[in-house]
C-alpha cells in the first residue's frame, strides 16, 4: 500500500543493526541523525504482540524508520502472542534502562501489572495498535486505529453487499485482545439496525490464515447457508476467502488492514473490501510522539490513524506501483 510518511521517514538516513533486549531473533535500529532536542539519543522498545502477519511486520517497519530519521535507537521485541513473554519483556527493559516503552498488548489486562512496574519505574509507557485496561491512568498516550469505527464500517459494508439479510459468520482475533473487543462492539452497534441478519457461525482464528481455513471448510461443509463473511483482520478474510474458493462458492469476504495480499484480491475481484488503518504510520507516528514526551512536549492522550474503506472502486489508489 503507499505510505504517505515514507518520503519523510527515509530522508537518507542509514538503519543501524543492534542486539535488542529479552532474546535472540528480536531486530533494532539506531538513528544517526539527531533526534529533535539534538542532545539524547533515547533508547525505546516496541514490543509487538506478534510478527507473523503484514500488519505487525509495517507498524515495526514504521516505527523502525522513524527512529533511524529521529536519530533514536528502537528495538522492536516479539512477544509470539504470549502475554506473560510481553510481561516478561517489559520488566527486561526495565532492568535494561530503556527510556520508553511502546507496547501492543496482546491482552488489556494481562499486560498491566507489567505496565504498573514500568510506571513505578518512572520508564513511560505508551500503547499502538491496541489499547490496555485502565489506560489513560496507566499510559502516557494511545497511538492506533480507532478499532470500534473500523468494524463498523466494515459491517456496514457487508450489511449492504447482502441487502441486510441473511446469514453471516464471524471470524475474530484472539479473545480478550483490544482489538477484538473493539471491533466486536463495532459490529454490535451495527447488527442492532438490521434483525433479518443472523450471525450463523462465529470463532476465533487468531489472527491467522490457516486457522481461518480451516474453521470455515467446516462451516460450509455443514450445508448452511452463508451470505457474507466478516474476518477481523486481512489474514483471517483470505483464510475464509480460500475456503469459499475451493467449495466453489461464491460468498463475499471482508476484511481489515489493507495489507498488500488482501489489496490484490480486492483487485483481482476476489476479496469484498477491507478498512486501512495505516500500520506503517501507527509505527512511526507513535515513535514520533514518544520522542516528543521525553523531550518534555505535551501530546494527545489518543491519537488515531485515518479509517479509509477500500474495494474495487478504488484499490489502485492504494496498490504499490
Amino acid at each position: 500500500m503507499k505510505r504517505k510518511l515514507i518520503a519523510m521517514l527515509m530522508a537518507g538516513v542509514t538503519a543501524v543493526t543492534l542486539t535488542a533486549c529479552g532474546g535472540s531473533g528480536e531486530t533494532s535500529t539506531e538513528g544517526s541523525a539527531a533526534n529533535a532536542e539534538g542532545d539524547k539519543n533515547y533508547k525505546i522498545a516496541v514490543l509487538m504482540s506478534h510478527q507473523t502477519n503484514a500488519f505487525t511486520t509495517a507498524v515495526s517497519s514504521g516505527a523502525k524508520d522513524k527512529g533511524t530519521e529521529l536519530g533514536v535507537t528502537v528495538d522492536i521485541l516479539d512477544g509470539k502472542q504470549d502475554p506473560n513473554t510481553q510481561a516478561s519483556q517489559i520488566e527486561t527493559c526495565i532492568a535494561q534502562g530503556y527510556d520508553a516503552v511502546l507496547v501492543e498488548p496482546i491482552s488489556a489486562d494481562a499486560i498491566v501489572p507489567a505496565v504498573k512496574a514500568a510506571n513505578e519505574a518512572e520508564m513511560p509507557v505508551m500503547t499502538i495498535v491496541q489499547q490496555m485496561k485502565n489506560q489513560e491512568d496507566m499510559a502516557v498516550s494511545y497511538c492506533g486505529g480507532d478499532e470500534s469505527k473500523a468494524g463498523k464500517m466494515q459491517m456496514e459494508k457487508a450489511m449492504e453487499a447482502i441487502g441486510g439479510k441473511g446469514n453471516i459468520v464471524v471470524l475474530y482475533g484472539p479473545m480478550g485482545s483490544d482489538a477484538q473487543l473493539s471491533r466486536k462492539a463495532g459490529y454490535d452497534e451495527v447488527l442492532k439496525n438490521y434483525p433479518d441478519v443472523k450471525i450463523a457461525f462465529e470463532d476465533t482464528a487468531n489472527w491467522t490464515t490457516e486457522e481461518a481455513l480451516s474453521k470455515m471448510e467446516t462451516w460450509i461443509q455443514t450445508g448452511t447457508q452463508i451470505d457474507a463473511v466478516v474476518a477481523q483482520n486481512d489474514s483471517m478474510a483470505l483464510g475464509a476467502l480460500k475456503a469459499c474458493e475451493d467449495a466453489g462458492k461464491d460468498i463475499p469476504c471482508f476484511g481489515l488492514d489493507a495489507v498488500d495480499d488482501a489489496l490484490a484480491a480486492i483487485k483481482a475481484g476476489r476479496l469484498a473490501g477491507t478498512v486501512s488503518q495505516d500500520a506503517y504510520g501507527q509505527g512511526a507516528i507513535g515513535v514520533e510522539n514518544m520522542v516528543k514526551y521525553l523531550n518534555g512536549e505535551e501530546i494527545e492522550p489518543f491519537n488515531y490513524t485515518e479509517c479509509i474503506w477500500i474495494d474495487q472502486s478504488n484499490v489502485d489508489e492504494y496498490i504499490d506501483k
